[in-house]
């Protein structure tokens, strides 16, 4: 007699948090073609997970006595999703007239920002995307500002920002193009045009670049006078310089502590963010890149990767005049790192649903399936600095899971089931 299937209830494992993980819970996924996305497809694979993390993968694994068990049977199992760029959590459409939280647009620079302290764990719009599959996300604010603030890699799901962070600061958001010129430019302000905005990014980081000077020169003094004491002798230490919340961001961007995700979609403005890494010397990814395709050599010659955005149903701006669904394998065939992206609105219903289907648009302008599939897990996680802990289903990563009823890249594919940190948190399993 078959197993009854129990529907595991959302609200109620939701109400215990993803951060119960600790307790000692074995969850196995049997009988699916697991995608561990750092080593070929196991078919009719076991993924078993404990304490929140992913301890085998592997075929003909035992299940271990009292394991709650997901049959993924003529399904795919793969790590959870990672949307490499976006601003969910930082909306609120429940004023009678809306409101972002995306972009503090009282300054065109405004490195000091965090998106952490405006990301709301209960928009709505982050269930939606768990429940497609969606478990990791790189949220950033807008592109309003050309240097919008910091921002973080989260897991989508928790009670708090806390609970939810996977790696903050993940990186500084600089815009170029049209979204500074629009929020600016009508203003009468500063930038209101391209040149304006590459200068708001060359000011602010020669400023950054005395200031990081001042902090090293101080640091080295202070070591010396520390020396000096140690031998006996008197030793004096300078005063410190004067924290600058907006320049200490920009200072550890320019010493290499995290990068800059610049978005930009025409050619020439994707050949200013070059000529400003090129002058600064800062590790940058690429968002957006709707015109890679005509400058890949110029990207992939810097070694920089790109989070290839807009591809499918139309150009939405004057940016995207020259959108093309062969854009990702262009870049890739030029031997850029390409990840993929959703861009809420761009390629139909507005949501990080269509994930997939911008990996599946990918494969169909040409990139390579398997490249594709890892575009949005396993490449996504390493762009993004947090390869250590999600991207792929190996033992000792956090068991952030999805398991889909097919092809994860056909249309009429669904969610099956969702684990995060353990816990699944969407789906059936079996008792």
């Amino acid at each position: 007699m078959r197993n009854i299937v129990v529907v595991v209830c959302l609200v109620c494992l939701l109400s215990v948090g993803i951060g119960a993980a600790g307790a000692s819970e074995v969850v196995v996924i049997k009988n699916g073609r697991v995608l561990p996305m750092n080593g070929p497809a196991i078919e009719g694979g076991v993924v078993i997970v404990e304490n929140g993390k992913i301890v085998r993968v592997g075929k003909d694994l035992p299940v271990p006595e009292g394991a709650t068990v997901i049959d993924a049977a003529g399904g795919w199992v793969l790590p959870g999703l990672i949307e490499a760029h976006t601003t969910i959590g930082l909306r609120d459409d429940s004023g009678p007239y809306g409101s972002s939280n995306s972009d503090e647009l009282s300054d065109p620079a405004t490195a000091q920002l965090r998106v952490l302290d405006a990301l709301n764990p209960f928009d709505k719009s982050i269930k939606h995307a768990r429940e497609a599959g969606i478990t990791a996300a790189l949220v950033t604010p807008g592109r309003g500002n050309v240097i919008g603030g910091q921002a973080a890699v989260v897991r989508l799901a928790g009670k708090t920002v806390e609970e939810m962070t996977i790696l903050s600061p993940a990186g500084i958001k600089l815009s170029l193009g049209e979204g500074p010129k629009d929020a600016y430019g009508g203003k009468g302000r500063l930038p209101s045009t391209r040149m304006g905005s590459a200068y708001v990014v060359r000011k602010a980081l020669l400023e950054a670049g005395e200031y990081l000077k001042k902090t090293k020169d101080y640091e080295a003094a202070k070591a010396k006078a520390k020396g000096k004491a140690k031998d006996g002798k008197a030793g004096e230490e300078a005063p410190a310089p004067k924290r600058d919340l907006a320049l200490e961001p920009l200072a550890a961007l320019l010493d290499g502590k995290f990068p800059a995700f610049v978005e930009c979609y025409r050619a020439d403005d994707i050949m200013t963010a070059l000529r400003l890494v090129d002058e600064f010397k800062f590790k940058a990814v690429l968002i957006g890149c709707a015109e890679g395709f005509r400058v890949a050599g110029e990207i992939a010659k810097r070694g920089i990767p790109v989070i290839v955005g807009p591809m499918g149903i139309g150009p939405k701006r004057i940016e995207t005049m020259e959108v093309t669904i062969a854009n990702a394998a262009a870049l890739a065939k030029a031997g850029v790192k390409v990840v993929l992206e959703a861009e809420e609105g761009t390629l139909g219903i507005g949501a990080l649903e269509e994930l997939p289907l911008a990996a599946a648009l990918a494969v169909k302008g040409g990139l390579d399936r398997d490249q594709a599939l890892r575009a949005i897990t396993l490449t996504a996680a390493e762009v993004l600095g947090v390869a250590d802990r999600i991207g792929s289903l190996e033992a000792g990563k956090d068991a952030d899971v999805v398991v889909f009823d097919g092809d994860p890249l056909n249309y009429r594919t669904r969610v099956k089931a969702v684990l995060l940190g353990g816990k699944v948190l969407f789906g059936t399993v079996e008792k």
